[in-house]
């Protein structure tokens, strides 16, 4: 999925982690042609009530997915909830979590809703980030890549259902796994992330402490930027400038 911002005013923000009073204010404050998020709807360590898990269903499938202007990806913390694959578990899963949102949602035919990619202008955005080892390298720019991520993406999805391993969730070293990179919903943007020649992304998963976005600039011709913030910080996009905005101001 491809999207432009030219004439259109786009929302990116990211790991809401139950936190879906803030998505909702973002959202309706700045009424944007296009929301996306990079994914992880689920698991928090400060709202983890149960109920927590339910009201976040609740809206991920009866107003954010049922509106055609908004977009999510698939993020790690999603993914183990979705799928009965034992090669997409990671921390936070619980039971009692799991039995919430299927309490919620029992039909989980909104997952084909989710996304593993979407590209914003010249920005590939991804939950995690896509780490130049993986490339075939056969890709020579940006189209090539976007044609290889898309052959990818059928692979993921198939290997989901058959409960069997695929790069894109598979963990780093850095992250407990068995990879030395992260996929595109693993990588760790502190400890793992390398920019791709001419290749600018937008990621969230890596949990800025400091609670504002990182950005890397100009490194190996590509412009970076993990979003993984809290929702304290979100971008706008328009017209092909990217601003970065504070929930504090709504």
């Amino acid at each position: 999925m491809k999207l432009s911002s030219i004439g259109k005013k786009i929302v990116v923000f990211s790991d809401v982690h139950n936190e879906v009073f803030k998505t909702k204010k973002i959202i309706e404050h700045e009424n944007a042609d296009w929301n996306v998020c990079l994914g992880d709807w689920f698991d928090s360590f400060e709202y983890d009530n149960t109920h927590h898990y339910k009201v976040a269903a609740d809206y991920l499938v009866n107003d954010f997915l049922s509106k055609k202007n908004n977009v999510t990806l698939f993020g790690n913390h999603d993914l183990h909830y979705f799928f009965k694959n034992e090669h997409t578990m990671c921390s936070g899963f619980e039971r009692r979590k799991h039995a919430a949102i299927w309490e919620v949602i029992p039909n989980f035919s909104f997952v084909d809703k989710f996304k593993w990619h979407i590209w914003i202008d010249d920005y590939l955005c991804t939950h995690a980030g896509l780490h130049p080892n993986f490339i075939d390298p056969a890709c020579k720019n940006n189209d090539d890549i976007n044609t290889f991520l898309v052959k990818e993406s059928k692979r993921a999805d198939d290997a989901l259902v058959a409960r069997m391993e695929h790069w894109f969730y598979s963990a780093g070293f850095s992250r407990g796994g068995k990879q030395r990179q992260g996929g595109i919903v693993w990588l760790d943007f502190n400890d793992e992330f390398e920019c791709v020649e001419g290749l600018n992304q937008i990621v969230g998963h890596t949990n800025q402490r400091h609670g504002t976005c990182s950005v890397l600039i100009n490194a190996e011709n590509s412009d970076n930027m993990c979003i993984d913030c809290f929702q304290n910080q979100y971008l706008v996009i328009q017209n092909g400038q990217i601003n970065i905005k504070k929930y504090i101001d709504l």
